[in-house]
């Protein structure tokens, strides 16, 4: 019995809360939303002229990278294959030169040390990156059937500034007990 009462309730309440917001049928021609009312002010505002902004030029780098190849005495290639393998080997050369340009090179060592005297050093060096528009400037064959490539590139000097420049952003590294214990809102050592 209670929950038809209750129904019809809510029922006869949501209708009489949703005609609240209808605008009578004689009345809509004088309505005017809020919006279209302020928008003659802004029609008064005198726009101001815009400044251009030019982006600033680039400011380009130009890096050049050497490489040498020599052929192969390998009796199986013809003397076309020595010199072209020569010649890509060289060109390969050429690229990981601009690449530690670029990037930078990592180096792995090791150095094992017995009875106060060096017994082993070893290194290892690695580049791993990507080059992105170089062109050759020229193939030049050298004395001994060897070649000599260069590439160059040019880069923003943004670029550098953005990969290699170490900013430190002063920052607190350590932190006291006793803010530790006011940003968690516990007591701090000395007042125990």
């Amino acid at each position: 019995m209670k929950k038809p009462i209750i129904l019809m309730s809510a029922l006869s309440s949501a209708m009489f809360l949703s005609a609240c917001t209808i605008t009578p049928a004689g009345h809509q021609a004088a309505y005017q939303p809020q919006a279209v009312q302020t928008q003659e002010k802004v029609k008064e505002v005198i726009p101001m002229p815009v400044k251009k902004v030019e982006a600033p030029k680039p400011e380009l780098i130009k890096i050049s990278g050497v490489g040498y190849g020599a052929e192969s005495t390998f009796e199986g290639y013809t003397p076309g294959q020595r010199r072209l393998m020569a010649i890509r080997s060289a060109k390969l050369d050429a690229y990981r030169s601009l690449a530690e340009q670029l990037y930078g090179i990592k180096i792995d060592s090791n150095t094992s040390v017995a009875t106060l005297t060096a017994q082993n050093d070893s290194f290892r060096a690695r580049v791993n990156a990507l080059v992105r528009g170089a062109r050759i400037v020229s193939i030049t064959p050298m004395s001994d059937n060897n070649y000599e490539t260069v590439l160059e590139v040019y880069v923003d000097k943004s670029f550098f500034d953005n990969a290699f420049v170490y900013t430190h952003q002063e920052a607190k590294t350590t932190i006291s007990t006793d803010d530790l214990c006011q940003s968690l809102n516990c007591t701090s050592a000395s007042n125990r």
